[in-house]
């Protein structure tokens, strides 16, 4: 039954053709899976930030280890991969934004780590969703034991939630997402981002690392594409794989 729920939701959200391509990845076996996660663990190891910092991101979860591997509206749950730090604060600091006026919040937050180096940076909040309990629990244990310096607590919010059913604070944003679902999700994210703006005109920017669905933020009337770091300084970016590119939208306050 979990199968054909999964081969169900993969058609719907991908198409018949992209889940013939995609079927040896949803059905993998347990030996192709722990060759997975040793390669993952190990490539996400090298950026140290695990070492520096306690916590446990490096590790991927997939398929009964994430809870649900479709939401109740029938879409597909991907499974949890992160990234570099740098991949991260490369996005972050080409914003040039306010950011102790801005709340962060990373939709399919996973375990946490884009909160955490989000910390770093004078957001008045953070706010990480995800629809897997199982990452929400490992990000709750991955802040409370952020070290050497401590993350005031009072700071971030985490939730258990379909990141479609997400409502948006009426405060400037920085939207975080990390290819954490498929595109139809991520339309009906980027309507739901597009009417609290309308409501409730201000600043926003959304930030997409690893992009694999551009369309909604291409059509929105909103948002305009900005150039990042790496766009003005490509050195910057050299030796950055493909999938820690971010791709940048904003909005102004209207």
């Amino acid at each position: 039954m979990r199968t054909l729920s999964l081969l169900t939701a993969s058609v719907r959200d991908l198409g018949l053709a992209a889940t013939a391509d995609q079927l040896p990845g949803l059905l993998l076996t347990p030996l192709a899976m722990r060759r997975l996660k040793r390669r993952k663990l190990a490539e996400l190891s090298r950026d140290g930030f695990d070492a520096a910092h306690g916590t446990d991101t490096a590790g991927i979860l997939v398929g009964r280890e994430l809870g649900p591997c479709v939401t109740r509206a029938g879409h597909l749950v991907i499974p949890y991969e992160t990234t570099s730090e740098a991949a991260i604060r490369l996005a972050l600091d080409g914003l040039g934004a306010d950011f102790s006026r801005a709340v962060f919040v990373d939709l399919g937050c996973g375990k946490g780590k884009p909160l955490m180096v989000a910390s770093t940076y004078p957001f008045r909040r953070l706010i990480g969703v995800d629809v897997s309990p199982a990452c929400i629990e490992v990000a709750r244990r991955n802040v409370a034991g952020y070290g050497p310096d401590r993350i005031d607590p009072a700071r971030v919010e985490l939730r258990v939630q379909d990141a479609a059913d997400f409502a948006f604070p009426d405060e400037p944003l920085v939207v975080y997402l990390y290819n954490p679902f498929p595109g139809a999700v991520l339309d009906r994210v980027v309507a739901n981002l597009e009417a609290s703006l309308r409501e409730s005109p201000r600043p926003a920017a959304v930030v997409y690392v690893n992009p694999h669905a551009l369309s909604a933020l291409r059509r929105s009337d909103l948002f305009e594409r900005a150039r990042t770091i790496a766009d003005r300084m490509p050195l910057a970016a050299e030796g950055m794989p493909r999938h820690e590119r971010a791709a940048v939208f904003v909005a102004g306050p209207g």
